[in-house]
């Protein structure tokens, strides 16, 4: 699908912390190459190809049936330079369809022969389907994965993210990812005051515990059309604690339900937001696990040929 949006990057701004920057398009929040960002923009994305962020979001998925093909064909250009790629940028790559498509591993297919780094951020156990690849890439420390695991609650998970592999189901996935090599974290985002907050500390010590090595998490973002939705959705589910969940999120954005500025909109500001970063540092030296260390990723293997033979007057 094509969208008059425009996409163009107007700016990039280093938090602090190693492959994480908080990026701003003319349409608010976008991912670029190398660039990894959990800014919460699925939904409005959606709305940028023409759909609405609340029905079709829930109920059309946009395929891009040619992925690897396309992404063959740009690695293999003169231009191209290797640097660290994100899957997931806008949505989970491995969410249900992907068990049909295999679009995802036809991705990664791609990147392992070129040996280009990637980082992959996933809710769902599907991953481990990968692990022959991910493994392969991460033995020329060309991979990592980001595991999202936002509750142990599995009714909670069910009401928050329908459709997504159970918490056991995401910490057995990291399990088999640190037992074949590749280096993987625990993504605690989004947090929701007066819902899952409370969570970081148990999140974080079994996820440790599986495995993970590195972590990180941000408050929840409500731009654009995302914020009604979200009201709605806790009125229909929470409504005994809607205004005090909405309370807080305010209090951490200005007296807003969202705010976009660069740098406080991935931690938020405000005495509940020091709270929140306070009690996921303790609960990060507590379980022994990198607060915001991605681990870092080497392009020097990178092969221009893409692990093609030569030919005999090559």
């Amino acid at each position: 699908m094509k969208s008059n949006a425009n996409l163009r990057v107007v700016s990039v701004e280093p938090l602090g912390v190693r492959k994480l920057f908080d990026i701003t398009t003319g349409t608010g929040d976008f991912i670029a190459d190398g660039v990894v960002s959990h800014n919460c923009y699925a939904r409005p994305t959606h709305e940028y190809l023409g759909l609405s962020a609340g029905l079709d979001f829930e109920s059309k998925v946009l395929v891009k049936e040619e992925a690897p093909a396309l992404l063959r064909k740009r690695l293999s250009s003169a231009r191209w330079e290797p640097k660290v790629l994100s899957m997931s940028g806008v949505t989970d790559c491995y969410q249900p369809v992907e068990k049909k498509l295999g679009i995802t591993r036809g991705c990664l297919e791609v990147l392992a022969d070129f040996r280009n780094p990637v980082v992959v951020v996933t809710k769902n156990h599907l991953v481990t389907r990968d692990i022959d690849l991910l493994s392969e890439l991460a033995r020329h420390d060309a991979a990592a994965v980001a595991v999202s695991l936002t509750t142990l609650d599995d009714e909670l998970r069910r009401i928050m993210e329908p459709r997504t592999s159970r918490p056991v189901r995401r910490l057995a996935a990291i399990r088999k990812l640190a037992e074949a090599g590749i280096p993987v974290g625990v993504m605690t985002a989004p947090v929701i005051p007066g819902l899952n907050d409370h969570e970081l500390p148990n999140l974080l010590s079994a996820a440790a515990e599986a495995g993970a090595t590195f972590a990180g998490y941000v408050p929840v973002r409500l731009p654009g059309a995302v914020a009604p939705i979200f009201e709605d959705w806790l009125r229909r589910h929470f409504p005994d604690r809607k205004e005090k969940v909405l309370g807080r999120v305010r209090s951490m954005r200005g007296g807003k339900l969202n705010d976009p500025e660069f740098g406080s909109r991935m931690e938020g500001g405000g005495v509940y937001a020091e709270h929140v970063s306070r009690l996921f540092g303790v609960a990060c030296r507590r379980a022994g696990i990198e607060r915001g260390r991605f681990p870092k990723l080497s392009t020097a293997s990178f092969r221009k040929d893409g692990g093609a033979q030569p030919g005999l007057f090559d």
